[in-house]
């Protein structure tokens, strides 16, 4: 009997997993006005995005985006504040029937050759969800573009799984929630660093967010589905 096509639970799931941080949600950031975010449609789209301010974190954006009810993306994004060194938590998924594409990372916001301390502080963690989740992916990677390449850490996990399945569903929720509940556990126990250390930090934090503003394709669908204005200010609130 062939299985029942549904789409997987991550909304419901992520917006309840980061009610750990006690964040307070926003109506504006840096000034502009993101409450047309809260509920967008567009000819066969619809979408919502919510932007919190919590502790030791800049912001935390979670969103999702529906294309004709054939094809979803959910993502979660957190960013920390320029005082905490923490890396930038990653997580996208592009969900259809016919696969995923699926991104859990944290990009490291310092350069970890040159930085071997913050790889063993803030990504080694990683280790073991890496490892459960490299099994999955092993030959599925996608040939992703130079600049992405260049800002992951060595813990990406990404690629695409065809097709999509409750089994495979589920295995990419637990990676989620296995490298969200890393991420709690590492902002749990951060501290600010020293102003001089995090300027070249939070300098490769404004590029990471600079290349995915100017190059993430997903801007590309939001412009047609919504217009140039909002779906800059979407890439903007996310990124």
């Amino acid at each position: 009997m062939t299985e029942e096509y549904s789409f997987p639970p991550y909304m419901e799931t992520m917006e309840e997993a980061i009610k750990v941080f006690g964040g307070e949600k926003q109506t504006t950031y840096k000034g502009k006005d993101i409450t047309p975010l809260w509920d967008l449609k567009g000819e066969g789209f619809s979408s919502y995005k919510y932007l919190y301010k919590a502790p030791k974190l800049e912001k935390i954006c979670i969103g999702f985006q529906n294309f004709r009810d054939m094809l979803m993306s959910y993502a979660l994004m957190i960013f920390p504040d320029d005082e905490h060194a923490l890396p930038i938590f990653s997580s996208y998924w592009a969900e259809s029937k016919k696969g995923s594409y699926f991104i859990a990372d944290f990009y490291p916001t310092a350069d970890c050759i040159v930085d071997i301390p913050y790889m063993e502080k803030y990504l080694e963690p990683l280790e073991d969800a890496y490892a459960k989740g490299f099994e999955m992916f092993k030959g599925k990677d996608e040939r992703n573009p130079n600049w992405f390449r260049a800002l992951i850490s060595p813990y990406c996990l990404t690629g695409s799984i065809a097709p999509s399945t409750k089994e495979s569903q589920k295995k990419l929720m637990e990676i989620t929630l296995d490298y969200f509940n890393i991420y709690v556990d590492l902002w749990k126990k951060d501290e600010p660093r020293d102003p001089e250390y995090m300027k070249r930090l939070n300098e490769r934090k404004e590029a990471i967010r600079l290349n995915f503003r100017e190059k993430d394709p997903g801007g590309l669908m939001m412009v047609r589905a919504v217009g140039e204005e909002l779906a800059e200010l979407s890439l903007y609130t996310l990124f």
